[in-house]
């Protein structure tokens, strides 16, 4: 006896129910895009942080708070290694005594594709001495802060990443002051938004910025103290730097990258001179010691 057949309606509904099923076992994975936040991608929106990754913490796996964006929106100078390199002398910020940071490098994922990585740099206080001051903070603390470069392939914003903090002299072992990271943060912006700019020691290139916070749900809302190197806290806010060139001074036009690929930075004969004084001066230095 032959067997009935299901009428092609019937059919047709289990078919979608079969396909139905198969969507529901076997969902679309999405990924996220970055969250442009006008300047930069919040790093955090891609799989990054805000703290870096600091070695030989105690206990493992402390981190120090980026604190300070220098947005993809200033003047195009600022997104060459050069031009940077010049805005932060105009802030009073140089290159280590010798070339030596002094301490570890630290890492951050900045959610670009780059994943956990060095820092680029760390910059000192000078003092307002371009020559000497960093050697004058290693040894007595001040303000620093180390860098990154938000330049890879997943969230290529060209946006520089600061961790400003101040720091205890030598003998301290350069342990960050109570409220360090607050205070080195807001000192940096201080001295970027200060009445009449600011004016690079080196090229008489001149400057001005605005300033913004960011803070709360993708920020430091979900970051304890327990987590920050030295067991220093935070207030949780990033401040977004937007930097206009209002003269070239002495400097050469260097034009807008809007790849957000580094530059090279050639050493100066001012820099060249820098690590030749600081030689000497710390030999001298250690011969006192002696």
């Amino acid at each position: 006896m032959p067997r009935p057949r299901m009428p092609a309606t019937t059919a047709a509904v289990c078919v979608l129910a079969l396909a139905a099923t198969r969507v529901v076992a076997n969902p679309v994975v999405r990924r996220a895009s970055p969250t442009w936040e006008g300047g930069y991608y919040n790093p955090t929106s891609n799989g990054g942080q805000w703290l870096t990754a600091a070695r030989d913490t105690y206990p493992a796996g402390l981190g120090e708070p980026i604190n300070v964006v220098i947005s993809s929106e200033s003047d195009g100078v600022l997104m060459f290694d050069e031009g940077f390199f010049d805005y932060s002398q105009s802030l009073q910020f140089s290159a280590s005594c010798l070339g030596q940071s002094g301490g570890l490098e630290q890492e951050a994922n900045l959610g670009d594709g780059n994943g956990m990585h060095n820092q680029s740099g760390l910059l000192r206080e000078n003092f307002g001495d371009p020559g000497f001051g960093t050697c004058r903070e290693t040894f007595e603390g001040g303000y620093h802060y180390r860098f990154w470069r938000q330049n890879g392939t997943a969230a290529n914003s060209g946006a520089w990443f600061l961790a400003a903090s101040q720091e205890q002299d030598l003998a301290a072992q350069h342990d960050i002051t109570p409220n360090g990271y607050d205070i080195g943060r807001d000192e940096v912006v201080r001295r970027a938004v200060a009445s009449g700019g600011t004016k690079s020691p080196l090229t008489n290139r001149t400057f001005t910025a605005t300033a913004r916070n960011a803070s709360g749900i993708g920020y430091y809302a979900n970051v304890s103290t327990s987590e920050i190197n030295h067991g220093v806290g935070t207030d949780g806010v990033v401040m977004i730097l937007t930097v206009k060139v209002t003269s070239n001074g002495s400097a050469p036009s260097l034009g807008a990258s809007s790849s957000g690929a580094s530059q090279t930075l050639v050493p100066s004969r001012f820099t060249l001179a820098q690590l030749l004084g600081t030689a000497a001066l710390t030999l001298f230095a250690v011969g006192i010691l002696v």
